[in-house]
């Protein structure tokens, strides 16, 4: 090129045409790209955005790509000669312009789901999530992101495959070149997609980025194309031409659940959903019911007449020497015949002032009506409606309300102050419950749940009440918390604690006549949010674990939950829990449906779009699929999630293998994210056993800090499971002493984009290493700046042990 070729800036023209390619019809940009160190210091930056020009629209290229057989040989990346480095190094570069466009419809008309004036006159090329060799050739086959960022601003962005040639920039080469070729449009003419898609009624119903986010792909070796998608996320198969062959396979969720048996935690509604309700009504049981409890807890007193009925205390009203009415589950106090029913009494050795339901009839009971326990923090909406239950009632409830949803719910009734009822209420509880339950027919120990916060009552109804009546029923032994003790203790004189129930020799004892216990939270997270040993100690015992109570209110949380009631849940499902008593049911039942769901789902499943509340989705938003590959073996898939799966621990994204033969899936393991790690960009095989994953944070130019790649061992993992990382190449500080980017500052080459989501291995010791611009996205280079496409060679001063087939030619 002569000097008069040049701009009067002082940079190399463009060079922008439309043709047919070697690889078949298509829009192809030629361009001039990627400066050499000359160039950059010469010239003074990268070159000109291009202006759109109007593309023709034209039907989608359907040449396959076919797979070659596998090479072993070294391959040729290009006119890249040079010698040893002692850190990552920048060996090659070249760039695609953000206003590439290729042949096909207008674009970028929608915005938040409404559509208005088209932005684009064709479509554009970038950002890519994925990238593999070309099997037909020496170039490369680059995978179109969703489009624009969403799901709701994609519809008219098509998903493509783009053949690429890449010349780095070199150097010896001076500009580098990135050649778009043909491309194959991902379609579904065989209707293969179970739900409606943005080109429902289309005979070649073509796939766009409104109905799934694309992120990665790999060739299988029967030809066929695998891809990862974020939005389900699902695994999807496509034919050599882009034509999908089957339905989108969901992700199953393996969570590998720390419950004592693997099995789903459950969800108690505490005393119903006494957090919307009064506590122990018809009405609150039904509620929790209708949230998803599996089981509801009635806790059970007696009345003067020998039945049971649920009340949280004996005392149903707590009134001072001057009349005030301290604390009340029913509307006694404002009753004035029965007034002569206040009297004091003893209760666990505690004198309480009151009324008592062993005072009363059940006929009497039935006359008063259930009010707001704590009324400043929950109201008074529903004070006066509800009567006062009794367990026959409760369970003819659990049966009217199975008959109605066809959901079996169970009982989890606790027998409150057992010396009290026996001493000073004259009643045996226990033997009443199990005569009521026989009496009801309601006795399948899948349903039934028996709790106290005594011992020596569990302990008789283990060894002589149930065989009497011919029924084994799970019980739990309720731990409060140290301070306190078992009252049962305490009247024998044994001045133990609440604390002597939570040694490892106590709780092996108490997996003698339990099947459970039931601690305060506290004894599974302390006061500083801390997660304890104690789950693991009670599992090896073989017991049980639902801890209580966990609450919406703020008042309730500890500091570090800030105000999140389904944080301090997680954590809890986390710590191994089998399951909780909660106020507030519906908040339970979202969380552990999250934990252990069926399926894998983030809220841009397809489901929620049907109906189906986006509330049980159990993964944040497009935190599928970033990374997918198949395994140089060629008879496995790896999908690595983006973002970590409600009930995982924090920043732990799991790994998902997929066997292409058996279609089986398996839990690798987990992949822990860096400290200012928030996701994962991209991944590839280096051989079986091995892969480079891309890992990011959320900045972008001057606030971009963590951008890497790592290699992880599938064999090698630390204490906690996760895979253990060696760090490969820092992308936020590569060397470039030559200056082969503009961007390169004192032989310093920073790659400071939201997105990079290409990682593809050339050879031993050289990566190819592409970002998602995001397009038309600004910031990576500068607020104002268009982010483009950059294309990396990356030289590593220690070779990689490659398995065969990968870096073929």
């Amino acid at each position: 090129m002569t000097r008069s070729a040049w701009r009067a800036d002082g940079r190399p023209p463009e060079c922008v045409t439309v043709k047919r390619t070697l690889f078949g019809w298509s829009a192809a940009l030629t361009l001039s790209l990627g400066l050499s160190s000359l160039g950059a210091s010469a010239l003074g930056g990268g070159a000109a955005p291009v202006t759109p020009a109007p593309v023709p629209s034209a039907p989608i290229s359907t040449a396959p790509i076919n797979p070659a057989p596998v090479s072993t040989a070294p391959i040729s990346t290009g006119p890249i000669s040079t010698g040893p480095v002692t850190r990552p190094t920048l060996v090659g570069y070249a760039e695609l312009k953000a206003d590439t466009f290729a042949q096909g419809p207008a674009s970028g008309a929608w915005n938040g789901g409404l559509r208005g004036e088209t932005r684009f006159a064709g479509q554009p090329v970038q950002g890519f999530s994925g990238v593999q060799r070309d099997p037909q050739g020496q170039g490369f086959v680059f995978l179109s992101d969703n489009g624009f960022g969403a799901k709701n601003n994609s519809a008219d962005y098509l998903l493509r495959l783009y053949r690429v040639a890449l010349t780095p920039g070199t150097p010896a080469a001076r500009a580098g070149r990135v050649q778009v070729g043909s491309f194959i449009g991902l379609r579904d003419p065989d209707r293969k997609v179970p739900w409606q898609i943005v080109n429902e009624a289309s005979p070649e119903r073509l796939l766009t980025g409104a109905d799934f986010d694309v992120e990665g792909f790999a060739f299988a070796p029967d030809g066929t194309l695998w891809v990862g998608d974020e939005f389900g996320p699902f695994l999807l198969h496509f034919s050599a031409d882009g034509r999908l062959l089957e339905a989108p396979i969901s992700t199953p969720n393996l969570a590998g659940l720390p419950t004592l048996r693997g099995q789903a935690p459950i969800v108690i509604g505490h005393r119903g959903s006494s957090g919307t309700r009064p506590e122990h009504t018809l009405e609150a049981y039904r509620v929790a019911i209708e949230a998803g409890a599996d089981f509801i807890e009635p806790d059970l007193v007696v009345t003067k007449d020998g039945v049971l009925v649920a009340r949280h205390e004996p005392v149903i009203a707590v009134v001072d020497k001057d009349g005030k009415v301290l604390e009340a589950t029913a509307d006694v106090a404002a009753r004035p015949e029965f007034g002569d029913r206040l009297t004091t009494k003893s209760l666990d050795g505690v004198t309480v002032r009151g009324y008592f339901v062993e005072d009363f009839t059940l006929a009497e009971l039935k006359t008063l009506r259930a009010v707001e326990r704590l009324p400043a923090l929950r109201g008074k909406a529903y004070d006066g409606q509800f009567e006062i239950p009794t367990l026959s009632e409760v369970i003819a409830l659990v049966r009217d309300m199975e008959a109605k949803t066809g959901r079996k719910v169970g009982i989890y009734p606790e027998t409150k102050h057992p010396v009290y009822m026996n001493e000073v209420a004259k009643f045996n509880t226990s033997q009443l419950l199990i005569d009521t339950l026989v009496k009801e027919k309601f006795t399948d120990p899948a349903r039934v749940f028996i709790q106290s916060f005594e011992v020596g009552n569990l302990k008789d109804l283990k060894q002589n009440i149930m065989p009497g009546a011919g029924v084994n029923l799970p019980l739990v032994q309720l731990v409060s918390s140290p301070d306190e003790a078992p009252y049962d203790w305490t009247a024998a004189g044994d001045k133990r604690k609440y604390d002597a129930l939570t040694t490892d020799a106590a709780l092996r004892e108490i997996a003698t006549y339990a099947s459970g216990v039931g601690p305060y939270k506290r004894w599974i997270i302390d006061a500083e949010g801390r997660t304890t040993d104690f789950v693991a100690r009670a599992h090896a015992a073989g017991l049980l674990v639902h801890p209580w109570t966990f609450r919406n209110e703020a008042t309730y949380l500890l500091p570090g939950y800030r105000n999140d009631p389904e944080a301090e849940m997680r954590q809890a499902f986390q710590a191994g829990v089998d399951g909780l008593f909660t106020d507030f049911p519906a908040t339970g039942a979202k969380v552990a449906g999250q934990y252990a769901a069926p399926e894998v789902r983030s809220p841009q499943h397809p489901a929620f779009a049907q109906g189906v509340s986006s509330a049980a989705a159990n993964l944040p938003g497009s935190g599928g699929f970033e990374g997918f590959t198949i395994a140089p073996g060629g008879k496995v898939a790896y999908g690595l999630l983006e973002k970590a799966v409600a009930g995982d621990p924090a920043g732990q994204l799991r790994l998902m293998r997929y066997d292409l033969g058996t279609r089986q899936w398996t839990l690798a393991g987990r992949y822990a994210l860096e400290q200012g790690g928030e996701a994962i960009g991209d991944l590839t095989p280096v051989s079986d056993s091995q892969l480079l994953v891309i890992e990011r944070d959320g900045g972008q130019g001057q606030t971009a800090k963590l951008k890497r790649l790592y290699l992880i061992d599938l064999g090698a993992k630390n204490a906690d499971g996760t895979f253990k990382k060696t760090l490969v190449a820092d992308l936020m500080a590569l060397a470039d002493p030559r200056g082969l980017a503009p961007s390169t500052r004192n032989g310093v080459f920073s790659f400071p984009y939201v997105t990079m989501e290409n990682v593809l291995v050339l050879s031993p010791d050289t990566l190819l290493v592409v970002n998602d611009n995001n397009y038309p996205a600004t910031g990576g280079r500068g607020a104002d700046v268009k982010d483009q496409t950059e294309f990396l060679w990356i030289k590593l001063p220690t070779a990689l042990k490659l398995a065969p087939g990968v870096a073929r030619n």
